[in-house]
């Protein structure tokens, strides 16, 4: 669930300062496409519906939107896909495992755990900005799958989440963190990071070192223990 966030308010007197970005708006980016053509239909097909449910949401978008898009007709279609919840399932179940991986080839969970803490961080915040919309898509249209499925993508999430928490816990038995449930610092972290797919642009922030930087800084001398 996400809170709707007031509306910033804007001084009246002129500023050389770029405005800040507004904190909420409508769900669209560039479309989501690969650095080169989709090797195959079938990654056309997943491009397409994940531009497609995260630009509509998933309710409001029919098989035959796909279809059209990817220029096929909607039985054709059938042949890569069993449902349109299935499509949604392999595009989620796509970007937790790729999240997760991201994740865990940028840290090393035997090293320091806060300058790997520091590490997963930055690593969240790269995966966030270079994946919005499959990023965006999960957060957005996981409760539309049915709990089976739900499940299956929970056992991922566990995963990549308990990355985070097994550094937080090192970090409280060397006395370098503070104390409190690791799993609500983790959430605390995550929760920070993840937003950044709604309001991140370059028009603002043309540097993520920038955001890395800030965001290192409030997260990590708010629970670095003195």
């Amino acid at each position: 669930m996400f809170y709707r966030l007031a509306r910033l308010v804007v001084p009246s007197k002129k500023s050389n300062r770029k405005s800040a970005p507004k904190p909420l708006r409508a769900r669209h980016v560039d479309r989501l496409d690969s650095k080169s053509k989709p090797g195959t239909r079938l990654q056309e097909v997943l491009q397409s519906a994940a531009n497609i449910f995260f630009a509509k949401g998933f309710h409001a978008t029919s098989i035959e939107d796909v279809a059209r898009d990817v220029g096929m007709l909607k039985g054709s279609l059938y042949y890569y896909i069993k449902s349109k919840e299935d499509l949604l399932f392999q595009l989620l179940l796509a970007g937790i495992e790729d999240g997760d991986a991201y994740i865990a080839q940028h840290i090393d969970l035997e090293g320091e755990p806060v300058e790997q803490l520091e590490r997963a961080i930055r690593a969240q915040i790269d995966y966030i900005i270079q994946n919005k919309v499959p990023f965006g898509l999960f957060l957005h249209e996981f409760d539309s799958l049915s709990g089976k499925r739900q499940h299956k993508l929970i056992a991922v999430m566990s995963r990549y989440n308990n990355r985070f928490v097994d550094l937080v816990k090192r970090g409280q038995e060397q006395r370098k963190l503070i104390e409190g449930e690791p799993w609500l610092i983790v959430n605390g972290i995550l929760g920070m990071c993840n937003w950044l797919y709604r309001w991140y642009d370059t028009d603002h922030v043309s540097d993520p070192e920038q955001v890395k930087q800030v965001f290192l800084n409030m997260l990590l001398n708010g629970i670095r223990k003195s």
